[in-house]
């Protein structure tokens, strides 16, 4: 669905200018940002961390049903490197850490409401997309 009062081309225009940034100097980095926005686990930090502040990384676990201690630290890492959260060590033993999210992970945030409005929206046209495609003779099975 096109939004409204957008031009087809216009459309084209924008997103021909956005790859175009996107192809420009410090291209991986930018690419590597924008793997958040599609990242499951980053955005359920980024998430979580945007309802309630600061958490410690098992509370974070509790919040993200099916992450690996592995991979949570290894996506905390990420964000953090990436400036979209923080996290502060209180030198404490036994340890003591807890993440937040930055201003720049809220911004991430909120660019993503739209993006999640759109699925919601239009779940029911996924939905019939899909049954449609798996009646078609020889379709592939869905993974």
């Amino acid at each position: 669905m096109i939004p409204h009062g957008l031009d087809p081309r216009e459309i084209v225009r924008r997103s021909q200018a956005a790859c175009a940034a996107l192809s420009d100097d410090h291209d991986g980095l930018k690419r590597d940002i924008l793997g958040h926005a599609g990242n499951r686990w980053s955005l359920g930090v980024v998430y979580a961390l945007g309802v309630t502040s600061p958490l410690r990384h098992a509370e974070l676990r509790r919040q993200l049903p099916g992450v690996t201690q592995r991979m949570l630290t290894r996506t905390l890492r990420q964000l953090e490197r990436d400036g979209l959260i923080e996290r502060r060590d209180f030198h404490e033993v036994p340890p003591r850490v807890e993440y937040k999210l930055t201003p720049l992970g809220l911004g991430l945030l909120v660019q993503m409401i739209p993006l999640w409005t759109w699925v919601i929206d239009n779940a029911d046209a996924f939905a019939a997309a899909r049954r449609r495609f798996d009646a078609q003779p020889g379709a592939a099975p869905a993974p």
